[in-house]
């Protein structure tokens, strides 16, 4: 009897394996690569990290489970000289080798870069589309920042290109911008601001993992492939909050607060909410209230629930992913291209 249960339990692990989604994150340029390097080995097994640029010292000292250098004949890994011209010359001269590094059949591919520069701002969109092209059931969410104003018009104006270009050819954007982290931050230290602008797409990046991944462990409702494809399909802009606290609503509030894009999340498209904690404080009128906020006071026609009991944390964690939200922040940036 012990051996035909062990033979039903390979098998479900079998059906698993095939049926878990496949998460590509893939870091271009500096900014993508940090955060890459950020999360190397801690992502669960069906999650795959690839670092992309066009300087081969710094991607020398990135881990990742692959890396690939772009642009090696035109540029000779020296570089795309903050120019994204440059940049996306490079993805477009080694674009077969960038997909060749991702997985077969992959479910959702996350791009991460900062817009400005050369080999993000220009690599970006060319390899979001490409992705399009040739992985036509795949999900494409682009993770971005933006740069202060005092980084300069050039950069800023690269940026705003970039950004309509990423936003054309990916399911979902998602805006962090490092004038808004300034803000939070209340101080004149750039390294401090720019920490909180990583962290916040590092826990955004990794709340999307746990919410399609087996390996975090099984929850009492669980948020699956479906559920996450049919809120991204096409949905422009997105928004992903992570929030703690002692209770459900707190956490809930520090999820809403957790945007770095003025978000207005009224009339979005679809949600997902995912509620992590200790079995006794997973309260289910907390739970229930804050699901009937996301519908009635936002507005929402779609919203999925996520519930995963866990000892990981001493707290309550809400992951909150919001599709097709609107931004005046973002509008407003990208109107200054006067086109």
């Amino acid at each position: 009897m012990a051996v035909r249960r062990r033979g039903v339990d390979r098998g479900l692990e079998d059906v698993e394996r095939v049926t878990e989604a496949r998460i590509n994150i893939v870091g271009v340029g500096g900014c993508g690569n940090n955060i890459v390097s950020a999360f190397y080995k801690k992502f669960p097994k069906n999650v795959k990290t690839i670092a992309v640029n066009t300087d081969s010292a710094v991607l020398r000292k990135v881990e990742a489970d692959e890396k690939v250098l772009i642009g090696r004949y035109t540029h000779k890994g020296r570089g795309a000289q903050g120019v994204p011209d440059l940049g996306r010359e490079a993805m477009e001269e080694d674009i077969e080798a960038v997909l060749r590094a991702l997985d077969e059949r992959v479910d959702i591919v996350i791009g991460i870069a900062g817009m400005g520069g050369g080999t993000g701002s220009g690599g970006l969109p060319v390899l979001m589309r490409e992705v399009g092209m040739r992985q036509r059931d795949a999900i494409k969410i682009s993770v971005v920042t933006l740069p202060m104003r005092e980084e300069g018009e050039e950069r800023r104006r690269n940026a705003q290109f970039s950004l309509r270009e990423t936003m054309e050819v990916s399911d979902v954007t998602i805006v962090n911008a490092n004038d808004l982290a300034m803000e939070k931050a209340r101080s004149v230290d750039l390294n401090y601001a720019f920490s909180l602008v990583n962290r916040k797409i590092e826990r955004g990046v990794y709340a999307l993992v746990k919410m399609q991944s087996t390996e975090t462990g099984p929850g009492y409702v669980n948020v699956d492939l479906s559920n996450f494809s049919r809120i991204s399909y096409q949905s422009g802009l997105g928004f992903i909050g992570v929030g703690r606290g002692q209770y459900i609503f707190q956490a809930f509030d520090d999820a809403l607060q957790d945007d770095y894009a003025k978000s207005d999340l009224t009339e979005a498209k679809g949600a997902i909410i995912y509620f992590e904690g200790k079995s006794v404080d997973l309260r289910v009128d907390q739970m229930r209230e804050a699901t009937d906020i996301l519908s009635r006071r936002y507005r929402i026609p779609t919203v999925f629930m996520g519930v995963r009991p866990t000892f990981e944390y001493p707290d309550v964690r809400v992951n909150l992913l919001v599709t097709q939200v609107r931004s005046q922040y973002v509008d407003d940036f990208l109107a200054e291209l006067g086109l």
